[in-house]
């Protein structure tokens, strides 16, 4: 089974997260449920120029220290399986026009696994050494043996890497969610 490297790079123009919320206990990159208490709906809100329309929000703000999807990438990743979110119901809001989207999932991902294959990927400056979740990659490839049977989870060796089986990937295709882009062998750099 293939895996890819899951990202939200939206449809341009893009309408990107200026503020989201503030809580303790730093970004949601580890891969271990959350110990602190989430207020609901966490809060966020859009850079907007002048009188942009909002109809190009990111489906998934995986940049975020807190991430966000939109429900309908939700449903796609539960119909592939995908059981290893802790959810928080959203609030994204535009500020000039006060339109408020509720249609959105805070999320943490539950799992952080150490899968990339460092053998046949690339490393951006060849003299690092792999480290957790830091090791910049110009070119990942996914061990897929070490991938302990997860549909989605967080890569040990780069936590920003969220990625993604085969199935969920062609889930997300069939629903035509607009946005996401996926990464195959050797092609993400991060």
């Amino acid at each position: 089974m293939t895996y890819y490297v899951m990202n939200g790079e939206g449809v341009y123009p893009i309408l990107v997260i200026e503020k989201e919320p503030r809580l303790p206990g730093g970004p949601w990159y580890h891969g271990h449920k959350l110990e602190i208490t989430v207020p609901t709906p966490l809060e966020y809100v859009l850079e907007v120029e002048d009188e942009e329309p909002d109809s190009n929000i990111k489906m998934l703000n995986n940049s975020c220290a807190k991430p966000v999807m939109h429900n309908s990438l939700l449903e796609a990743l539960q119909s592939a399986g995908v059981d290893n979110l802790e959810l928080f119901p959203a609030r994204v809001t535009n500020p000039n026009t006060g339109e408020v989207h509720e249609d959105y999932q805070a999320f943490n991902v539950l799992g952080l696994v150490s899968a990339a294959d460092l053998e046949n990927s690339t490393l951006m400056n060849e003299s690092d050494s792999p480290t957790l979740l830091d090791t910049d990659f110009d070119g990942l490839v996914i061990d897929e043996e070490k991938t302990m049977g997860f549909r989605l989870f967080r890569l040990a060796e780069n936590c920003s890497a969220i990625v993604v089986s085969e199935e969920v990937k062609m889930a997300i295709e069939e629903r035509g969610i607009p946005g996401i882009v996926f990464y195959g062998p050797g092609e993400w750099s991060g």
